[in-house]
């Protein structure tokens, strides 16, 4: 299972510059401690837990049962938020506030609750830039369920393609039959 240090990321302040009092500080080391959680999901051991496997990892997890990436993405991120923001964000007040807002994040990203930590817009920005594609494929068929269909389609063109050439032959010995 992939390792990341809480220690080593330490917190992250919140944006400079917004109003008195908007936004303390949030721990981001409390959130990445659930990081070997998500990454278990994956299955990513800790020697292949590179920047490219990991890529693959979450678009094979995605594709292989959209509804559950759907699910992890909205319930988990949402969480993910109300952790971010509680304490800080007074419309934030249950984890089901996260969820919400992060549901809607995957399409019109309306909600009466806006971020005000710097992990807040993270999480808030990552599902808005790929909650869309992940809500779009969400009827899709599973992964397993599209390589069988298109296993059975191969297995139904070579039967047909078996049955040509038989055919063919046939008309071959017809021909020769006639030319005699």
């Amino acid at each position: 299972m992939a390792h990341i240090d809480p220690d080593q990321v330490g917190d992250v302040r919140s944006s400079p510059g917004r109003a008195a009092g908007a936004s303390p500080a949030v721990d981001l080391g409390a959130l990445l401690r659930l990081a070997p959680f998500a990454l278990a999901l994956l299955d990513v051991d800790e020697a292949a837990a590179t920047y490219a496997s990991l890529k693959q990892d979450v678009r094979r997890f995605a594709k292989g049962d959209p509804v559950d990436a759907l699910l992890v993405t909205v319930v988990g991120g949402g969480i993910a938020f109300y952790l971010a923001e509680r304490g800080t964000n007074p419309a934030c007040r249950s984890p089901w506030d996260g969820i919400l807002y992060l549901a809607t994040c995957l399409s019109v990203g309306y909600d009466n609750l806006f971020p005000t930590t710097t992990t807040g817009h993270a999480l808030a920005s990552a599902v808005q830039t790929f909650g869309p594609a992940l809500a779009n494929m969400a009827f899709d068929a599973p992964a397993a369920e599209t390589a069988a269909a298109a296993a059975a389609t191969a297995a139904a063109a070579a039967e047909a393609a078996d049955v040509n050439r038989q055919i063919l032959a046939r008309l071959d010995d017809i021909v020769r039959l006639l030319d005699r």
